[in-house]
């Protein structure tokens, strides 16, 4: 009798370890990555059913949207992958340039399927700009869409609908070499749109077969004109002004020349050229500046980068409440954003439904994505699987 238990027991510990081994043998056939603008909780009801991490948050605080996407197909922060802002100064001509896939300086998830599929896995991107799809995409795409008409908005639904011509164009999902589409999503009326793409993307692919991943640019709009009326700290940054200031300064110290030679939203840039001839160390300057700055109203925090790829040589980063404005046009400029947790979710490929509490960052969305379809993660991901 005894014996008799211990064959049964053996018999269906072998039959759980091989339905587990068939399931983990299963990887998915699509990949849906999609990210959603300043998303924080209002997800669709569909996604309760899938693999929820409450508070993912990106390990950086400048956050925009290009640099947001970037972060999640590398896998890495801006520090090395270089797409700091959605536009910054070029060095050069001293003329804003806008983030391109030129300018990722490290592999994304579409580059390593790209490599490990000797090309023929096909990565698709979806978005309401051509450059934001392009830099979801990263070096390799296959084809990108986005608004093309500039005379109405491309809103949830008409985004959904392309993206559905593109699976059933390319045929994504319907071998067993992997395929990428990658969506962003405005923050304004998506719920609907996105559960039609959910469920008609299982049907045409199988719900085994498609894994949905959805999260956050991470960022949120902050609007401070009330924060004076309820007694709250707050000020204007004035970008122009301040390097004005600063130039007069350094010139005071060293003899009149134009010292910084350009500014773009919180980023200073000197004159290197000037200060070689000049015979002043770049160090010396940019901590005689450092200096300086701090003592504006505002400034809480001054740090210096030398020669890094699409930054100043300082940045600024204003205290809580502040705003920041050009003051030659004008223009309302983001500022630090307080933190922000919003939801990571995975959903589909027969991934169980469960909620996790704990803290996540998104460079860790991309070496899932990759060790689900059996490829190797970026190459500037340090970062581990999630599951």
């Amino acid at each position: 009798m005894k014996n008799r238990y211990l064959y049964v027991t053996l018999l269906t510990m072998l039959a759980l370890s091989s339905q587990a081994q068939q399931q983990k043998g299963v990887s998915p056939r699509l990949v849906v990555n999609i990210t959603i603008d300043q998303l924080l909780t209002d997800y669709p009801a569909l996604f309760d059913d899938g693999l929820i991490y409450e508070q993912g948050f990106y390990p950086y605080s400048q956050v925009d949207l290009s640099s947001a996407i970037s972060s999640v197909v590398t896998g890495t922060s801006s520090f090395y992958h270089t797409i700091t802002a959605d536009k910054w100064l070029d060095r050069q001509s001293l003329q804003t340039v806008a983030a391109t896939p030129d300018e990722i300086a490290v592999s994304t998830l579409a580059d390593e399927l790209k490599i490990a599929t000797k090309g023929a896995g096909k990565v698709c991107a979806v978005a309401a700009k051509k450059e934001t799809a392009a830099l979801l995409s990263g070096h390799n795409v296959d084809r990108l869409e986005w608004n093309d008409d500039k005379r109405r908005n491309l809103d949830a639904t008409s985004l959904t609908v392309k993206a559905l011509q593109l699976v059933v164009e390319e045929r994504l999902g319907q071998d067993s070499i992997p395929d990428l589409l990658f969506l962003q999503y405005e923050k304004e009326d998506y719920q609907s749109a996105l559960q039609k793409l959910v469920i008609e993307i299982q049907r045409m692919v199988g719900k085994e077969h498609a894994l949905f991943v959805l999260t956050s640019t991470g960022y949120r709009d902050v609007n401070t004109d009330e924060y004076a009326k309820y007694n709250i700290p707050t000020g204007v940054y004035y970008t122009n002004r301040t390097a004005n200031l600063l130039n007069m300064y350094l010139g005071a110290l060293w003899g009149q020349g134009k010292y910084v030679e350009g500014s773009y939203r919180n980023q200073l840039y000197l004159n290197h050229q000037l200060l070689e001839q000049k015979r002043i160390a770049l160090s010396d300057a940019t901590q005689k500046a450092k200096e300086f700055l701090l003592q504006i109203s505002g400034v809480k925090r001054v740090q210096i980068h030398l020669y890094e790829t699409h930054m100043g040589d300082l940045q600024v980063e204003l205290a809580p409440g502040w705003q920041m404005q050009n003051d030659d046009t004008h223009e309302q400029l983001k500022t630090k954003q307080p933190l922000a947790c919003f939801p990571i979710i995975f959903y589909g490929a027969n991934i169980p439904a469960q909620k996790v509490q704990a803290p996540v960052s998104i460079e860790r969305i991309a070496p899932t994505i990759s060790k689900a379809i059996r490829i190797r993660a970026p190459n500037a991901c340090m970062a581990t699987p999630l599951f």
